[in-house]
């Protein structure tokens, strides 16, 4: 009997285990999958499924060049130094959870970025993308700035960009991209969930980045319309 109340004890305890991990694996998972770094990427492929190529100025023969470009450029190239940052101790963590720790992270991706629209820009390709990526530079300025005093969530703010972008887009390009403005307020939604999960964050923190992403990349989509 007491043999199989210990069985009993130890298989809920290895199923609480299981679930605690699932539960945690989750919004980890969705953290690295929508990193502020690869927004960019997931932007510009959004674009490609779109299918309005000519509009966008991409050359349909070297749209997947040109993504593997701001992918490397964007999201690989930046990684790769802040890794580098990690195992020189420079930061604690990857994710950067200490505030005073982010601005040098933040300003790797400003740079980027920026090299990112520059080379779009001196291509002559992708323009209202390269805009974007000059957005999203502004964007991580502003979140540098904002860093010195308060801890906004950088994934909220990225991915309130992406749907600031989108709705703008919606106005300048006059065509339906409702479905795309829902699916990305919903992964939005999704991603601010999972970074409460992690207590990465406070809601005030998660609603605030939204709101600066959005509101800013909507306001300069606005000037280009």
């Amino acid at each position: 009997m007491n043999n199989s109340i210990f069985r009993l004890h130890d298989f809920e305890k290895s199923f609480d285990g299981m679930v605690n991990k699932t539960v945690n694996t989750f919004p980890k998972t969705i953290s690295v999958i929508f990193h502020p770094l690869l927004i960019p990427t997931w932007a510009f492929l959004v674009v490609i499924a779109q299918g309005n190529l000519h509009f966008f100025q991409i050359p349909p023969h070297a749209k997947w060049l040109i993504a593997a470009m701001v992918f490397t450029i964007s999201a690989a190239v930046p990684a790769m130094i802040i890794l580098l940052m990690y195992r020189l101790k420079m930061i604690s963590a990857l994710s950067i959870p200490i505030k005073e720790e982010r601005a040098a992270p933040i300003i790797i991706s400003a740079l980027f970025f920026y090299l990112t629209y520059y080379l779009l820009k001196h291509l002559q390709i992708a323009p209202i993308f390269g805009f974007y990526m000059l957005g999203a530079t502004t964007l991580a300025i502003l979140s540098l700035f904002i860093n010195l005093w308060w801890k906004i969530s950088l994934h909220l703010t990225a991915m309130g960009g992406l749907v600031g972008a989108f709705t703008g887009l919606s106005l300048l390009v006059h065509d339906n991209y409702l479905t795309t403005v829902i699916s990305a307020v919903l992964l939005a939604g999704v991603v601010a969930y999972s970074r409460l999960k992690l207590s990465a964050h406070n809601p005030l923190q998660v609603y605030a980045g939204f709101l600066t992403g959005f509101g800013l990349m909507y306001f300069l989509f606005e000037i280009l319309h």
